[in-house]
């Protein structure tokens, strides 16, 4: 080995051909093969899965996460989320004056 940083791994270690025929008919059945090809239910749904998650996550650190007082990226976005979800959940004064008109307020 000349280099001293080269991990023991990456050297090349020759094998007989009766060994080499045995891993390639090897490597044909397991990733060759048809059924090999077809995508797995469990895989399918592992997949939706961590995307479900990584959506959830990403949403919760962009409008919840505590990142302190200082201004972050998602600083924007929290202002416009938090005024649109006070809007959502306030009454305008349109709605204020008809509901004292039905006497309700």
């Amino acid at each position: 080995m000349d280099n001293p940083n080269q991990s023991p791994r990456n050297e090349y270690i020759p094998i007989s051909e009766e060994r080499r025929q045995i891993l390639e008919e090897k490597y044909r059945r397991r990733n060759l093969a048809p059924e090999s090809l077809v995508i797995k239910p469990r895989f399918r749904q592992l997949h939706v899965a961590t995307i479900v998650l990584a959506v959830g996550l990403g949403g919760y650190f962009a409008l919840y996460a505590d990142f302190g007082e200082k201004e972050t990226c998602f600083s924007p976005f929290r202002r416009f989320y938090k005024r649109k979800v006070d809007e959502f959940w306030s009454l305008s004064e349109e709605e204020k004056k008809q509901l004292k008109e039905q006497g309700r307020l």
